[in-house]
């Protein structure tokens, strides 16, 4: 791709060319910037941004001998990448995987992921232009392997790995900043992760953090050789074998695995019935002003007042809840809860008009917790997630037995998925040549992560390498990152 060179007496090359042929070269230089979709994807957008280039116009003999030398030049690139990628995967050295540690509290630890670091009082916080970076995780060097990296990097101290919080692929003010410490350590506190854009939890986009900081995970070490164990590789619940227990029970307000279990998680509960009510009422006056036939009509305003008495149903009981969102007290919830399971809910959707503009629209009455759930569990199991896991990795006795038991079900299938891994090819598309071939190594990779609460690109891996040189050296100075497709 350098030897390309564009002269405008040649090309007619307007500045949105030139603009989407930088795109090409980002396009083909990291995996940061590939869409979703795989190689049919990547070859039809480049189709696309040849045909903005010249356009439908008849190519000349400069146009052709430019358009052949970029598309020869991503060939030879995925070509060479591809090599590099199997050459690594087919290399049989040990790596280890970085599992959180489910249940809590954990008898021994490797390390963490998330939350705060343990430093030296003579280790200043890592910064980058005067902006403090966000801590990441913290690594036990003991824990490893002998033989891990061919041997290479030190056995001894603990890696604390830091990122800016506007990460940013191929910006060198963003890199990783990764510190090897050693001696008497001290938690230190910092600023929190919460405001970097890596910290994103699903769904979760408009509200605000549990806490400034992420949870903090207790991770376990284990030594690997060959393929990573499933579900390496797989989207949660594909994986054969491994359903997501999710899915193992129905939400439920009269099972006490899907209560609340302090005053936020209690007051999500029911800003989410109510939105959900307000929601199915809104629907039906939106139906009510379409034409209808006498029959169509009187049948919308019964489901209208119908409606209007569940949500006073559910306001009286919502009404004697509102004290348990400032002073929450478990017992005296739960048959309260119950009842709200139990409030007939009205689903109303419109089909279409007939020939003569009259509305046809379709209906059932379920109880609130009957399939299919509405909206209101989806926003609420978001919130009662992030705030269960934050509970749980400071105090895990927070949650009361029942949701614990559920949570942690969860949280074990979610950590198999979250694993982290050191020294071993990444399966996500990376194009910095490593392996013990190379003069690069897998430092570390992380995961986007639910239990941890970060996202990298667009929920794939952050993967940091390491010379091979500055490894034997102990020299963490220069680590460069990627994030995977």
């Amino acid at each position: 791709m350098n030897d390309l060179k564009l002269k405008s007496n040649e090309i007619r090359v307007t500045s949105t060319s030139l603009l989407l042929i930088d795109f090409i070269r980002m396009f083909t230089c990291s995996g940061h910037f590939f869409p979703r979709g795989g190689q049919a994807t990547r070859w039809q957008m480049i189709i696309r941004v040849l045909r903005k280039i010249f356009g439908k116009r008849k190519a000349d003999q400069a146009s052709r001998e430019f358009a052949a030398g970029l598309v020869r030049g991503i060939v030879e690139n995925e070509v060479a990448t591809f090599e590099v990628l199997a050459n690594a995967r087919n290399i049989e050295e040990p790596y280890v995987l970085l599992t959180p540690v489910v249940p809590l509290p954990a008898q021994q630890s490797a390390g963490w992921f998330g939350g705060a670091p343990c430093l030296p009082d003579d280790v200043a916080w890592p910064e980058i232009e005067g902006e403090p970076l966000r801590f990441v995780c913290q690594i036990d060097l003991s824990a490893l392997p002998q033989n891990i990296w061919s041997g290479l990097g030190p056995r001894k101290g603990w890696l604390a790995v830091f990122l800016h919080a506007e990460e940013t692929a191929h910006a060198e003010e963003t890199v990783p900043k990764v510190l090897h410490v050693d001696g008497e350590l001290k938690w230190r506190d910092g600023p929190g992760q919460a405001d970097a854009v890596w910290f994103r939890p699903r769904s979760s986009k408009g509200r605000l953090p549990v806490q400034a900081h992420t949870p903090r995970w207790p991770i376990m070490i284990s030594e690997h050789v060959g393929q990573p164990p499933p579900p390496t590789g797989w989207r949660k619940g594909k994986a054969p074998g491994l359903p997501n227990p999710r899915h193992a029970q129905f939400p439920d307000l009269s099972n006490a695995a899907f209560h609340p279990f302090n005053e936020a998680t209690l007051a999500a509960l029911l800003n989410a019935i109510e939105d959900q009510f307000s929601l199915g009422r809104t629907h039906i006056d939106g139906l009510l002003k379409r034409k209808h036939r006498d029959e169509g009509r009187t049948q919308l305003e019964s489901m209208q007042l119908e409606a209007s008495r569940s949500m006073g149903r559910f306001s009286h009981i919502r009404d004697l809840l509102i004290p348990f969102t400032k002073d929450f007290q478990r017992a005296p919830i739960q048959d309260l809860l119950a009842q709200i399971a139990d409030i007939p809910f009205r689903y109303v959707r419109y089909l279409k008009d007939d020939e003569d503009g009259y509305a046809f629209f379709s209906s059932s009455t379920l109880r609130l917790c009957e399939k299919p759930v509405g909206q209101w569990w989806y926003t609420y199991a978001d919130q009662l997630y992030r705030h269960a896991v934050c509970a749980y990795t400071r105090a895990p006795e927070t949650l009361h037995p029942e949701l614990r038991s559920r949570m942690e079900m969860i949280w074990q299938f979610d950590a198999l998925h979250e694993r982290g891994a050191m020294g071993h090819a990444p399966v996500g598309h990376v194009y910095t040549p490593h392996g013990p071939a190379t003069p690069n190594a897998v430092l570390l990779e992380l995961r986007t992560s639910d239990m941890v609460g970060w996202i990298w690109g667009d929920m794939y891996s952050i993967v940091l390498f390491i010379s091979r040189d500055d490894l034997a050296n102990g020299n963490f100075d220069n680590v460069t990152f990627e994030i995977t497709n």
